[in-house]
């Protein structure tokens, strides 16, 4: 199982494929919480927002470390923190894991680096993710 967050399955399926509509609970990146609606339920989201939630969790989770996810969920960060400069060489190889990490998900198919910027001790990359349902783009910081 690649999704730990997907929240059950859909009747509806996606055009060209047997996967089901890729559902996630809504979260607040700002804030680092659940979003709720006016009755107290999660908000739910589909598709490309549901997988952006999904990719954001995923490049926050130190993969191998924590019992409650699966062994392909997540990324190894931690080759990367106070172990090296932060150049182009140590952002590419940092792209490499990052994009092993998020295929994993079925739903998204290629993942590609739009941007990439080097300040001092800190990395951020912009991803276009492929998915299922078209492309969609997220940013990280390391």
């Amino acid at each position: 199982m690649a999704n730990p967050f997907v929240i059950g399955s859909d009747t509806a399926q996606n055009p060209g494929t047997d996967l089901p509509v890729f559902k996630e609970f809504a979260w607040d990146f700002e804030h680092d919480r659940f979003l709720y609606e006016n009755n107290g339920r999660h908000q739910i989201v589909e598709k490309n927002e549901a997988i952006k939630v999904w990719a954001l969790h995923a490049l926050k989770v130190e993969r191998y470390r924590y019992l409650a996810y699966f062994d392909d969920y997540g990324i190894e960060l931690e080759p990367f923190v106070g172990t090296g400069p932060n150049d182009s060489a140590r952002s590419s190889e940092l792209f490499q894991y990052i994009k092993e990490g998020l295929l994993v998900n079925p739903y998204i198919l290629d993942v590609t680096a739009l941007s990439t910027e080097l300040d001092h001790k800190k990395i951020t990359m912009t991803l276009q993710l492929e998915t299922v349902y078209g492309s969609t783009s997220v940013g990280i910081e390391v």
